[in-house]
């Protein structure tokens, strides 16, 4: 399907692209990141039982199928998940301690294959990841990746070079940020995604428990320039763009002048919201 069409799909199911839609009402399908796959989406799901979903397609309809890992031991909290840049049905989903699945997924029968496992650098024990994308730089893939942080913790933004012929990462910067909304139960890095422009998002969240109440803001942190340098905003330019209550966004991605955000709302399931 072509973009022209999947963009006319998307006015016909959301003409105002303003209102939050279901997409499953249980907490095993709740969303912790997306990517676009096919005429739908790749998502993941956090779960840590055996038995619960891992990771999802999403078709245009907003069906929801569970695919099957292709490997006894599952992903333990998925956290993320962003197709390799220019390269089709092949995507990186991160656990939320640094660990990462390189798979590959056929488009006609949804079958994954695992191609390799690595981690992230410069992780630390206390830190809990919930934000990944990827820049394709003049240097080579540039990987960015989040702690999410808490009232307690400010959240460490990581950028780091990969080198494909050895497979391993290399100049690897940190930055700290800690958002002014929401104030209480805060996690600064939700998820991340790249516009078109280089501007990196985020959102934080308010996660008081499984039952809420929810918050969410989206913010922008900062840009990254052709060579893969990221350069961070002035604190007192990082203020909220978008602020939802009664929705906590875990995955966001940008697909042409849309905003796409979808949320692990615990008891209360799924949603999805586009925003042009």
């Amino acid at each position: 399907m072509n973009k022209l069409i999947f963009i006319l799909l998307i006015f016909t199911l959301y003409p105002q692209n303003s209102n939050w839609q279901s997409i499953h009402d249980e907490r095993e399908y709740s969303i912790s990141g997306v990517s676009k796959f096919k005429e739908g989406f790749l998502v993941v799901h956090d779960n840590k039982k055996r038995g619960q979903a891992r990771v999802s397609y999403i078709d245009k309809e907003l069906k929801i199928t569970n695919l099957i890992w292709p490997e006894e031991k599952l992903p333990i909290d998925l956290e993320a998940v962003i197709q390799i840049p220019q390269i089709i049905n092949r995507f990186i989903l991160m656990e939320s301690d640094g660990k990462c699945f390189e798979i590959t997924i056929d488009p006609k029968n949804l079958r994954i294959e695992v191609i390799r496992t690595f981690t992230l650098p410069s992780i630390k024990p206390k830190m809990n990841l919930e934000g990944l994308t990827i820049f394709p730089s003049g240097q080579g893939l540039l990987f960015i990746y989040g702690d999410r942080g808490s009232n307690k913790r400010a959240s460490t933004l990581f950028t780091s070079f990969f080198n494909k012929k050895d497979k391993t990462f290399f100049d690897t910067n940190q930055f700290i940020f800690d958002l002014p909304e929401p104030k209480k139960h805060k996690r600064n890095i939700a998820d991340l995604a790249l516009d078109n422009n280089g501007n990196l998002w985020t959102v934080a969240t308010s996660d008081p428990g499984d039952n809420g109440p929810f918050i969410t803001a989206t913010y922008e942190l900062g840009k990254i320039n052709h060579a893969g340098i990221f350069k961070p905003n002035h604190p007192s330019l990082i203020q909220p763009i978008h602020k939802f209550n009664g929705q906590k966004v875990e995955a966001l991605m940008f697909y042409n002048e849309f905003l796409v955000l979808m949320t692990d709302n615990e008891n209360f399931g799924a949603t999805i919201r586009f925003i042009k």
